[in-house]
């Protein structure tokens, strides 16, 4: 049994890098949806904030022509 012992600690560095891959892979994955999220983010804040300028300019616009 001291054997077998052995043989279990001696593969256990392996079974640890395939964890450490599998956490590695996994965080690179979540990272890159994030990055993802950020990205839609922005482009969705300038969208809105070029919807603002013109809904500013609409208003400006009609202002001007009340008078």
């Amino acid at each position: 049994t001291g054997t077998v012992e052995i043989a279990k600690e001696s593969e256990k560095g392996i079974v640890e890098i395939e964890t450490l891959k599998k956490v590695n892979q996994q965080l690179i994955d979540t990272i890159t949806e994030t990055l993802k999220i950020q990205e839609e983010g922005r482009m969705k804040r300038k969208t809105a904030e070029q919807e603002l300028v013109k809904l500013e300019s609409d208003i400006k616009q009609k202002l001007l022509e009340s008078r």
